[in-house]
């Protein structure tokens, strides 16, 4: 799994991908500039900015679950073996 983000990341495709994260993080950084903002503001923001996104994983993979256990046609078990008691 790991080789394959390296390879990933590695790409031209991958690249891309990176320069854009850098320059919106920059472009942020750069519009939320503030005398009043502290390290520790933004530690509390990144914090926050975590456990929003944790929870919102969470919430999606509960959601999805709850899909999957309403549609029991797709999750039916098919067996190979026969049924027949007299084999």
């Amino acid at each position: 799994m790991f080789e394959l983000i390296v390879m990933i990341l590695a790409s031209p495709f991958g690249a891309a991908i990176l320069g854009a994260l850098q320059d919106s993080i920059l472009a942020v950084i750069v519009l939320s500039d503030c005398e009043e903002c502290g390290f520790n503001d933004l530690g509390k923001l990144l914090f926050g900015g975590i456990i929003l996104a944790v929870l919102a994983g969470v919430g999606v993979s509960v959601m999805l679950r709850r899909a999957k256990e309403k549609d029991r046609a797709s999750a039916e078990f098919v067996s190979i073996r026969s049924s027949d008691p007299k084999q």
